[in-house]
Order: C-alpha cells, then sequence, then structure tokens
C-alpha cells in the first residue's frame, strides 16, 4: 500500500506494524510504520558495548501535543485501518497531523486537488 503525506510518498510492504507514540522530548507525537520482515538483532562494537538495531521507521502522521492529540491519532489510525481493509491501493494522510509539528528538516509538499 501507498501512503501520502506531508512530506512524501511511501510505499508500505507486508509484513509490517503501524503504531503511535510520543516523542522522547514530549512535544509531539507520531504515527509510523516499522517493517517487520528483518527481524531486530543486537549487535557488539569493537569496544564491547551492544547496540540494538532494527528496521527504519517511516513516519506517516505528526501531531502536536495538546488535550485533543488522541482523538486526532484515533482518527488518523481509523483511516489506516479503512484503507487496509478495503485493500485501497493509497491511503491519504496528506491533511492529517499538524502541519507545524513535522520538523523543519521535512520539506513539506503543497499538494494540489484534482
Amino acid at each position: 500500500m501507498w501512503f501520502k503525506t506531508r512530506v512524501g510518498i511511501c510505499s508500505l510492504a507486508d509484513p509490517s506494524e503501524i503504531r503511535a507514540q510520543k516523542s522522547k522530548k514530549g512535544d509531539f507525537w507520531f504515527i509510523y510504520a516499522q517493517h517487520k520482515a528483518v527481524p531486530q538483532m543486537t549487535v557488539r562494537s569493537l569496544f564491547g558495548r551492544s547496540a540494538s538495531l532494527s528496521s527504519p521507521a517511516i513516519h506517516l502522521a505528526v501531531f502536536t501535543d495538546s488535550p485533543t492529540v488522541s482523538g486526532a491519532i484515533a482518527e488518523c489510525m481509523a483511516r489506516i485501518e479503512d484503507a487496509i481493509r478495503t485493500k485501497a491501493d493509497l491511503c491519504d494522510l496528506s491533511q492529517s497531523g499538524d502541519a507545524q509539528a513535522w520538523t523543519k528538516t521535512c520539506t513539506q509538499i503543497q499538494w494540489r486537488s484534482k
């Protein structure tokens, strides 16, 4: 399935998990997808430190933390669920979340209406 977001289009293959998580700073919430075909593994560095590696996360929507954020996340997750159940080719999340919540390193796309 393809996902249209505020910052681009991405393809998500099976098996994948879609989750919501609060940022470490606590200012934002993310809905992200993670490909689960690659197992998480632990590696050791040259100096004996261990690190955990997993497949990368793809941000689908970002929300500013507020008292109403749980409802906005639930609405977005319902849209994703509906697209999965109906086997849609494209899940449009280009208006989901908050534009100001994306980091300044992301270039937001001004999508045209058809």
